[in-house]
């Protein structure tokens, strides 16, 4: 079985990410390739936990340096759960958001 492809869409808020990823595994589903979506941070059900804290601004008191941790313990719960699994499932992933967004973000 041949490994997926991992495809990551960055860009700032309302840059069209979520729309231009969905259109983008649409697409590929319709040319029969198996296709996850995921996000960042998100994307897997402790993932989602962690965008939920994230987002609801309870993580800003203790500073970028745990607000950055808070990400990479998403996004490497995403890659063990979601992406990985489904890489070497032979799907293609599309991810809304992956580390150049942490990188912009967290510095």
């Amino acid at each position: 079985m041949t490994e997926g492809r991992f495809i990551t869409f960055e860009g700032g808020e309302g840059a069209g990410k979520s729309t231009q990823s969905g259109l983008l595994a649409d697409w590929l589903a319709e040319q029969g390739v198996a296709v996850v979506q995921t996000r960042e941070p998100g994307g897997s059900p402790a993932a989602e936990v962690l965008r939920e804290l994230l987002l609801s601004g309870l993580v800003a008191p203790f500073g970028a340096n745990a607000e950055a941790l808070f990400f990479a313990v998403a996004r490497v719960d995403n890659m063990n759960e979601t992406i990985r699994p489904a890489l070497q499932g032979g799907a293609w992933v599309i991810c809304d958001r992956f580390i150049d967004s942490t990188r912009a973000y967290q510095g």
